[in-house]
């Protein structure tokens, strides 16, 4: 990703790593940004599952929808209001 990233890495982009199941992480990622600035949000967080309902834990579905649903719901809720208050910023889903 870094590679990728080129010159512009660390000079007009950051790449920055978190938990999107912990709500702790995601304050510590957006408050490590000066003034919480996020013009770009891409979320590709996600967990897969294979096989038939039956044979899956429900825990395990429930770690499914913690990380894939509610993990966006939680990164949204802390950039949307300032990319509102901005009237700017774009959010991208990977699914």
């Amino acid at each position: 990703l870094a590679a990728a990233a080129g010159p512009a890495l660390g000079r007009t982009l950051e790449i920055k790593q978190l938990d999107v199941c912990d709500e702790g992480s995601i304050r510590a990622c957006l408050d490590s940004i000066p003034g919480r600035h996020v013009d770009v949000l891409v979320s590709n967080a996600g967990v897969g599952m294979a096989g038939p309902l039956e044979c899956q834990s429900l825990a395990a579905m429930q770690s499914l929808m913690d990380t894939n649903f509610f993990g966006l719901v939680r990164l949204v809720k802390e950039v949307l209001p300032d990319m509102k208050r901005r009237r700017g910023g774009h959010i991208v889903v990977i699914s």
